[in-house]
């Protein structure tokens, strides 16, 4: 049945949900948000991890509709014959294409899988949205495919200028601020720790071209499984220990790193990307992943490793390493570990300066209500 927003002009907004859970806190508080005003579905795959029900529930978003829709079914047993959690995104979107073409005035993404979706409609019709997963950092971040989107919504005015002068800004947009900041806001409060040590989160990236783990990983576990001053929280990006992106395996951990007391890994649970860990340091180390950006919002001490020796310094991709010392290897980690919290004041007005461009505030609402009312803002005058 073809779609027919009723006279109160309600519409019908599918949010796609096809990736693993750190895409879940970009999106799930805008989507709540909408659902007051509008008919909003996530449009997700079978099995789908239970966190997006817990997340609804804690949230009260039971206005949400949630549809596991399937995959071809050939697909669907090769993905368990290879061992796969997730749909093949294109192969998903073919099997769902008329639902989404004829049921919805929207439809909302938060990475790349648009194309057929782009090229099979009319009319342009559903209009695509793009939110970010993210604090745009890397180049990848300043993706071209950003101008087939009909509508954009930013973070802040970082976002905004470095779309305009790569010219991958949309005609239509709008900078709300980070919706995750609202969407986390739930999550119980964790101590990872019960001593009094300073706490180091570790946070590598799973791309091994820029990635510090492959080339100091190991070695930095030996340093903080050897001395008595720090804990260690190690919780890289969860795609480094998976085989189809980062490949790592997890073997390579001893396990006595494992059952230390003053170190503790997590190669992806919900607490890696809720901000749990973020909370519970003191200093951040890491290499080239956007996580900093939530770190800084309460500015703490920062140490960068450039094990692959960048010329970062005039490279806008390599931003956040403003944020405090670069070293290129953990030869001397003690000493560069008192030097990152001996240095902290340099580089405490560089971070608010950075979460001040990063992130869009406003008093009297949140991200996710701003989020919410520009989206209906402009299907209201996309006429969707």
């Amino acid at each position: 049945m073809k779609n027919n927003p009723n006279p109160r002009n309600k519409k019908k907004i599918a949010f796609l949900f096809l990736d693993e859970i750190h895409h879940l806190f970009h999106f799930i508080s805008i989507a709540i948000e909408l659902s007051k005003t509008n008919r909003v579905h996530i449009l997700t795959y079978k099995g789908v991890d239970d966190l997006l029900y817990k997340s609804l529930g804690d949230l009260k978003g039971d206005k949400l509709v949630v549809e596991e829709l399937p995959t071809f079914p050939f697909r669907s047993f090769t993905d368990k014959l290879k061992n796969r959690k997730l749909p093949r995104k294109g192969f998903w979107l073919k099997r769902n294409l008329n639902y989404l073409l004829n049921e919805f005035n929207a439809v909302v993404f938060t990475d790349y899988f648009h194309r057929y979706l782009l090229e099979a409609r009319k009319n342009n019709s559903p209009k695509l949205l793009k939110f970010s997963h993210g604090t745009p950092g890397r180049a990848y971040a300043f993706n071209e495919n950003l101008q087939d989107f009909d509508f954009q919504l930013l973070i802040g005015n970082y976002q905004y200028k470095q779309y305009k002068k790569l010219g991958i800004l949309g005609k239509n947009y709008a900078i709300t601020g980070y919706s995750k900041f609202d969407a986390v806001k739930h999550c119980p409060k964790r101590q990872i720790f019960k001593n009094k040590r300073t706490t180091v989160l570790y946070n590598p990236h799973f791309d091994p071209d820029f990635s510090s783990w492959q080339d100091e990983g190991l070695n930095i576990l030996e340093f903080f499984y050897k001395q008595d001053t720090y804990n260690l929280i190690f919780a890289p990006h969860l795609h480094l220990f998976q085989k189809k992106k980062g490949g790592e395996s997890k073997k390579v951990i001893s396990e006595k790193y494992f059952s230390s007391d003053n170190i503790h890994i997590d190669l992806g649970s919900v607490a890696s990307v809720n901000m749990t860990h973020v909370h519970n340091a003191d200093i951040y180390m890491g290499d080239v992943s956007s996580q900093i950006y939530e770190f800084i919002t309460t500015p703490r001490p920062c140490l960068f490793l450039n094990t692959k020796n960048f010329n970062y310094k005039k490279d806008i991709s390599f931003r956040f390493w403003q944020c405090g010392p670069v070293i290129e290897n953990s030869n001397n980690l003690k000493e560069n570990l008192e030097l990152a919290q001996r240095s902290f004041p340099d580089y405490k007005n560089i971070q608010q300066e950075i979460t001040a461009q990063n992130y869009y505030t406003e008093e009297g609402s949140t991200p996710s209500e701003r989020g919410a009312k520009a989206i209906n803002k402009y299907l209201k005058k996309a006429g969707s």
